[in-house]
């Protein structure tokens, strides 16, 4: 191998690791609101609150929540899709 490719893929490696960083860092923002919309979603099911609901009142509030989950699974997914064509592409 020459002295030129070993350059050439240290390049790669160091893009290669930028983007996986960069996608680690986004991904840590969205894993959190994960745990703490699936904690607010277990919370609201044990509260007292919950039981006083209507079925309409409980299907609404459960809806909200788990739309947001599926939004943020969403964007987890996306991003991380993202970063496989990113690093498929060099």
């Amino acid at each position: 191998m020459s002295l030129w490719s070993n350059i050439v893929s240290g390049s790669k490696l160091e893009k290669k690791l930028a983007i996986k960083k960069e996608t680690e860092s986004f991904l840590e923002q969205y894993n959190l609101m994960l745990i703490e919309l699936y904690t607010d979603r277990g919370i609201l099911l044990g509260s007292k609150r919950y039981d006083e609901m209507t079925g309409v009142e409980k299907f609404d509030a459960l809806n909200e929540i788990d739309n947001r989950i599926i939004k943020t699974r969403d964007i987890i997914e996306q991003e991380e899709e993202r970063c496989r064509r990113r690093l498929k592409s060099l």
